[in-house]
């Protein structure tokens, strides 16, 4: 449908380029107090993993360091 279409890729070089920003790195207070939020009933992703569960398992200073880790290799990998 659009293979007989020219395009012009010069319209991109006329975009401004805007600064990227870096995240913050997580903090294991900002995790728990917006998970505090959440609805014990609902769940987050698809395997289903209840809020209230969660945040039992994020008690465990241990398990609250992988996750906050977890976290932060995501974001500066850029997931």
């Amino acid at each position: 449908m659009t293979q007989n279409y020219q395009i012009d890729m010069k319209l991109l070089e006329e975009i401004p380029s805007k600064p990227t920003m870096r995240w913050k790195l997580f903090l294991g207070e900002k995790f728990i107090s917006s998970i505090a939020k959440c609805n014990n009933l609902l769940t987050f992703g698809p395997d289903k993993l209840l809020w209230k569960y969660l945040k039992r398992i994020v008690k465990d200073i241990v398990c609250l360091r992988k996750f906050i880790n977890i976290a932060d290799v995501c974001i500066e990998l850029g997931y």
